[in-house]
């Protein structure tokens, strides 16, 4: 199952060391969510971490770092989505760099756009699914996703108001995966609560991707 850890978009305090923790710790995956940094703020944050750490990171924006750094690949906005022949050709050109093919991305707000791109991508992130500590409310019912979701195996990723609690919920209703974000940094004790995540994962014996 896929874990995923989204930065905040402003950096939070000790950023940089609670980030470097959890990919040491187990995270396989972080998204790298910063919309009001410039390209060379990007680059900034990136040059904070090792070169095993920079593996693990998936970029939202400014995707040509790629062309300098080793990063995981890059995740496509609706933005991207549009401008489809330029996200192509930046694609083709970092993984000729690399010599190999990198992780690249999605997300949806509802289950046509999803269905619509799906193919695409390694993997779409689902929002909202959860109901996060602001009352913000899921847009799908239970019901519905595990219908929709069984043409879906292995592609769809819950994002939105998750905790340690979504993971099972994630996995008996058929996601692929859990995207964490404000979980973390609305927390007052951000590396515990990763570490609780987890011990979850292991409880439940899933495998994380």
């Amino acid at each position: 199952m896929r874990f995923i850890v989204i930065t905040p978009s402003k950096n939070a305090d000790n950023e940089y060391g609670i980030v470097s923790h959890m990919l040491n710790n187990g995270l396989p995956t972080l998204h790298v969510r910063k919309p009001g940094f410039s390209k060379e703020e990007l680059v900034n944050y990136i040059e904070h971490f090792t070169e095993e750490q920079q593996n693990k990171m998936v970029l939202h924006s400014h995707h040509s770092i790629l062309l300098d750094y080793d990063l995981k690949g890059i995740h496509m906005s609706r933005r991207h989505r549009r401008k489809q022949f330029q996200s192509w050709l930046t694609q083709t050109k970092i993984e000729m760099r690399m010599n190999r093919n990198i992780s690249v991305s999605s997300s949806s707000k509802s289950l046509s756009s999803m269905a619509d791109n799906y193919k695409t991508y390694e993997y779409v992130m689902l929002t909202p699914v959860f109901t996060d500590p602001q009352g913000h409310r899921p847009s799908f019912s239970p019901l519905l996703l595990q219908q929709v979701l069984r043409s879906f195996p292995d592609k769809i990723v819950a994002r939105g108001g998750a905790d340690a609690e979504s993971i099972e919920k994630a996995r008996d209703l058929g996601f692929s995966g859990v995207a964490f974000h404000n979980f973390f940094w609305s927390h007052e004790e951000p590396i515990k609560e990763f570490g609780k995540v987890m011990e979850r994962f292991n409880s439940l014996g899933i495998t994380i991707q």
